[in-house]
């Protein structure tokens, strides 16, 4: 089992908190007057729960702790003077709780072992306080001992016991058990023998036995048999039976003492708690049934037969019967001593009770005597009422009493002369219908006819009397009526006159809605007194007032009040008025209110048939609208407000259908509206549609204006395509002089390189000693300037060559210097200077080569450049240039002489170039995955921005790509992110139309090297906005895809349509991010 308790620790604080820390290994929660622990303690098989307060303040109320707690533990040093005076103050409370709390003292010293005697410690509370167990000099490690022994008492309900000296407790119990005795304090001396009996079932005595029934034999002296038969349940079943057997006696002769005494109801409870204890016992079934049976006389001696009536129930059905015709006499008396004591109603509520039972089982005799007995005190009860005139419920009373006749067959009595009472206490009330049905329920043929003829006279007089009151109210109501009437003229003429002047008074202070109140509460006075025309004329007063205040909301509420004829005059009359004020309400800001006005007022008229008046409102209306729509137009520039502008203008529509002529609709111009709406498309570079709206404009002016600005920005857009495709074929011819450069480099290297190097070397004192001093130097200028002599003398003697490889080094350096403008101007003079031999000085090796570098430079594509400087490798260079170039490079110098340049060292150098192209690649790989998540997660808000605008700007770009027509896909991508970036500042949006632009132009299989042209004219041309692009996951990722595509690295691919598939691509858009290498 599991328990739970509750347990107080009591004595000096300091050493009830410092000895229970110790036990417990931790000082518990402080609760302001005590500390709280919960501890776990196992008894046996038990399991106790146990909730520990240690008392540390003097101010804790102990009378309100001690009845709730179920066990204590009490400190005690008796080393200290006052605690023993404290104890006996204390254990007064604790014995005074009207249950056994188990309690144990346990002997304490904090300062060490107590130089005292235990065993005299322990005797002097064994002896003094039986109840109570002690322990001495417990360390606190052991205290579980006393936990454990205060558990075991509060399980069993028992005093606790030490069970290491129990043994010593023995002959004291004993002792103490014998002078008891001999004072004949039998309770305490059969406690003392049952706890010596416990003590010798622990240690097995031989006389466990003997004791046991020397206990039993002393509760049995006190009549205490239960005790006596639990202590020998388990020794001697069959004396423990028959001490069950006394026990059950002893409640029975306790039940005769109440019934003698007349307390019946006590008696009977008694009886019934006897029989059920012994029928749970199972005992003798003779004992259980005289209980049952004394249980349900009592019962029914206390007037209480449905209590009898429920142990019944519980009894077989056989005994059931006996026992129901035994007590049906018993139950006739009981009626007769209620009636007797004037309780009629409970009489016969017991009576009905037993009456429906023994119906329920068939016992007639039983029940005809019932019956009659019930008749009998209905009849007593029915004369009664009689007497003291209450004559409903002697009615009733008589309903019943004919019930009992009819149903249950008991023999008629003569009630006449009783029912003629009643019946004339009936008309003499004028109740002559129950009178009438009681009449005809007589027994009496010359009782009927007199009592009839009695009712009829009656009834002629309270007839003739009430038509007289009835007439003279009528003649004094007439009376008063025109008194009255006279009156109410003279006041309501005062009252109309006031209310009045008070409304006058609030006009002038400008409360129109407060004086328009006092004047509408006026004439729903008059109303509700039946002078409608006068209430009628007050309210159009009122409604004059609210329409001079413009408060058109209560002017229609108040209107409907007014009586249908007078509503319709009224409008008519007032109709010029009104149109004026409603041609102030345009001023008004709240639409929807002016909105509402206008439609409730042509409601009004057109309810009214009056539809010319409709008719000028209609058009006022529409005035308004129109008002409306362009004032939102010039507040709100954009597609947003042309939609509400179109709802305003479908508006105008409905309101010209249903209230105006066709050819009054006609007449409605929207050429100022139709002029803005195109104005807002050409803004946001939507021709198509502000052409639409232009053709809708009829003047002339308005349509001419309109149509120069679309006509400008046509030839506008067709400038920009003409220099983005100039740009593309530059880009184009840019990706063929990389394939004539890369032919050329080989070319050189293998025929003209060795021989051009000869000379060059021939020639190095005279042109390049002290320019490669220079240039060791890092005196770039000084280098330049001898370059350039070497040129102009190679050129001198046609050594187009040797003179293009001093132009290339030239522009090496002013490339480092990042001198770009200086290498075209470089290229024009010298080509310039050559005349006629200047075209093939440009077709030689290095100066195309230096031509592409200046294109691969003016094309931000830095890729192809450094491309470019590898094939200068290919030209005949000295060491110290070839250092230059690699330090240009970014490579460490290296040793070489120009020639010394092997196939082998070529191919090592190209995987190195690989190598560094693969770490660049993942690299790249790795920032765009990076950047995923917040696409993946910001996905579906692009998505829906996107879908706002699907069918204004993608519906062209979708028929294209349906059509497979991917290369103009590409420009219209180009040209919307053109739009969406500059108008409307959204980068993101842009750069994934830059990403759609280049995915289109790969599907036609543009060479990389143009779409990134494309890219980066479009970013060159985003000013300080350029970085933000270009660092964004769109852009990255396009980059990516060339250089997959360019290296041919199709192990990308997979990873590519990954990263394309997290985009806010539509469905159309699906098919581009099919990529292939």
């Amino acid at each position: 089992m599991h328990y739970i308790f509750k347990v107080l620790i009591l004595g000096d604080s300091e050493v009830i908190h410092f000895y229970t820390s110790r036990a417990f290994g931790e000082p518990g929660e402080d609760k302001d007057t005590y500390f709280e622990w919960y501890k776990e303690i196992k008894i046996l098989e038990d399991i106790c729960d146990l909730e520990i307060d240690a008392i540390t303040d003097i101010s804790a109320d102990l009378d309100e702790l001690i009845p709730f707690a179920d066990g204590i533990i009490y400190f005690l040093n008796p080393l200290i003077e006052g605690e023993k005076e404290l104890l006996s103050m204390i254990l007064p409370d604790i014995f005074s709780v009207k249950r056994d709390i188990p309690t144990v003292i346990n002997f304490y010293d904090q300062n060490g072992v107590l130089p005292l005697a235990v065993n005299e410690l322990l005797t002097d509370v064994w002896v003094n306080y039986p109840n109570l167990e002690a322990f001495a000099n417990l360390n606190p490690k052991d205290f579980h001992q006393a936990l454990q022994s205060l558990c075991l008492a509060m399980i069993n309900g028992e005093s606790p016991l030490n069970l290491e000296n129990a043994w010593m407790r023995f002959p004291i119990f004993i002792q103490m058990a014998n002078i008891y005795f001999e004072t004949q304090h039998y309770y305490y001396a059969a406690q003392a023998v049952k706890k010596a009996s416990m003590i010798a079932e622990i240690y097995n005595r031989d006389d466990y036995f003997i004791i046991c029934e020397q206990a039993a034999y002393l509760y049995s002296k006190i009549n205490l048999y239960l005790e006596a038969s639990k202590l020998l349940e388990n020794i001697d079943p069959k004396k423990s039976s028959n001490f069950k057997t006394l026990y059950v006696e002893a409640m029975i002769r306790e039940g005769n003492v109440h019934f003698n005494k007349q307390e019946y109801e006590t008696a009977a409870k008694q009886y019934e708690r006897a029989g059920q204890w012994a029928s749970i016992e199972i005992l003798e079934k003779e004992i259980i049934d005289e209980a049952f049976r004394l249980a349900i006389t009592s019962w029914i001696s206390a007037c209480k037969v449905e209590n009898a009536f429920r142990i019944l129930e519980s009894l077989s059905h056989q005994e059931a019967l006996i026992i129901f015709k035994e007590v049906s006499g018993k139950i006739g008396k009981a009626a007769e001593y209620l009636v007797e004591t004037d309780r009629f109603d409970l009489a016969k509520d017991q009576l009905y009770n037993a009456i429906k039972k023994y119906q329920r089982e068939a016992l007639s005799e039983e029940l005809e005597e019932l019956t009659n007995k019930l008749t009998n005190i209905l009849i007593t009860i029915f004369k009664n009422q009689v007497e003291s005139k209450e004559i409903h419920a002697a009615r009733y009373t008589y309903d019943e009493i004919e019930n009992m006749w009819e149903s249950y067959n008991v023999k008629r009595t003569d009630l006449d002369s009783t029912l003629k009472i009643l019946i004339k206490l009936f008309i003499e009330k004028y109740n002559f219908r129950i009178a009438s049905t009681l009449i005809n329920k007589l027994n009496s043929l010359m009782l009927k006819q007199e009592l009839t003829k009695f009712s009829a006279e009656m009834e002629e007089k309270y007839k003739a009397s009430l038509k007289k009151e009835i007439q003279d109210t009528i003649k004094k109501g007439i009376d008063i009526l025109v008194e009255f009437v006279e009156a109410e003229l003279e006041i309501l003429a005062d009252m109309n006159k006031g209310k009045i002047q008070v409304a006058e008074d609030l006009i002038e202070k400008g409360n129109y809605q407060k004086a328009s109140k006092i004047l509408s509460n006026q004439a729903d006075y008059l109303k509700k007194v039946g002078r409608e025309d006068v209430s009628d004329q007050i309210r159009t007063k009122s409604l004059d007032i609210l329409l001079e205040g413009k408060m058109f909301e209560d002017f229609f509420i108040t209107s409907n009040n007014l009586s249908i004829e007078m509503r319709k005059k009224y409008f008519v009359r007032i109709f010029p008025i009104l149109l004026d004020k409603l041609k102030e309400i345009e001023k008004l800001e709240n639409f929807n209110r002016e909105a509402n006005i206008m439609e409730d007022l042509n409601r009004i008229y057109r309810n009214h048939s009056l539809y010319e008046e409709s008719k000028q409102i209609s058009l006022l209306y529409i005035k308004i609208i129109k008002h409306q729509a362009l004032d939102l137009l010039q507040t709100e520039g954009n597609l947003s407000g042309i939609r509400k502008a179109n709802e305003f203008l479908k508006k105008v529509d409905n309101v010209s259908s249903a209230y105006l002529e066709k050819e009054e609709s006609l007449k409605i111009n929207y050429d100022k509206i139709y002029k803005k709406i195109a104005e807002i498309y050409i803004e946001l570079k939507d021709l198509h549609n502000a052409q639409v709206y232009n053709d809708r404009i009829n003047n002339k002016e308005y349509k001419n204006e309109l149509h120069k600005i679309i006509d400008n920005i046509e030839i506008e857009k067709s400038a920009v395509r003409s220099e983005i495709a100039k740009e593309t074929q530059e880009g184009i011819d840019l990706e063929e002089d990389r394939s004539i450069i890369k032919d050329k480099a080989r070319e050189f290297s293998r025929v003209d390189k060795e021989s051009e190097f000869r000379g060059r070397r021939a020639r190095k004192t005279r042109y390049f000693t002290e320019a490669l001093q220079y240039l060791n130097e890092k005196e770039y200028n000084k280098a330049i300037d001898i370059y350039k002599k070497s040129i102009i003398g190679f050129n001198r003697i046609k050594k187009y060559n040797l003179a293009g490889v001093s132009l290339a080094i030239v522009n090496l350096i002013l490339f480092k210097e990042k001198r770009v403008d200086e290498v075209k101007e470089l290229l024009g003079e010298t080509i310039n200077s050559l005349s006629g031999w200047g075209e093939i000085f440009s077709k030689t090796f290095p100066v195309t080569l230096t031509k592409y570098m200046f294109q691969c430079k003016k094309f931000q594509d830095e890729r192809k450049f450094n491309e470019a400087l590898s094939f200068m490798e290919h030209l005949p260079l000295f060491r110290e240039e070839l250092n230059f170039l690699n330090d240009f490079r970014g490579e460490d110098s290296k040793e070489q002489e120009a020639l010394d340049t092997t196939i082998s060292e070529i191919e090592e150098i190209k995987k190195v170039i690989s190598q560094r192209q693969a770490i660049e690649i993942d690299q790249k790989y790795g920032k765009i995955k990076s950047k995923s998540g917040d696409i993946q997660r910001e996905r579906d808000g692009s998505l829906n921005k996107r879908k706002a605008t699907k069918r204004i700007f993608y519906k062209e770009i979708f028929t294209l790509l349906g059509t497979k027509n991917y290369k103009e896909a590409a420009v219209k991508y180009i040209e919307l992110a053109e739009t969406i970036v500059s108008k409307r500042k959204d980068l993101k949006i842009g750069s994934l139309l830059i990403l759609l632009h280049g995915l289109c132009l790969l599907k036609v299989k543009e060479p990389c090297s143009l779409i990134r042209v494309s890219i980066n004219q479009f970013l060159n041309r985003r000013g300080v906005n350029k970085k933000l692009i270009e660092d964004t996951y769109e852009i990255m990722l396009i980059h990516f895809i060339c250089d997959v595509k360019e290296y041919n690295l199709d192990n990308y691919l997979p990873k590519i349509k990954g990263l394309l598939e997290l985009l806010p691509l539509f469905e159309e858009e699906m098919e581009l991010i099919e990529i292939e290498v």
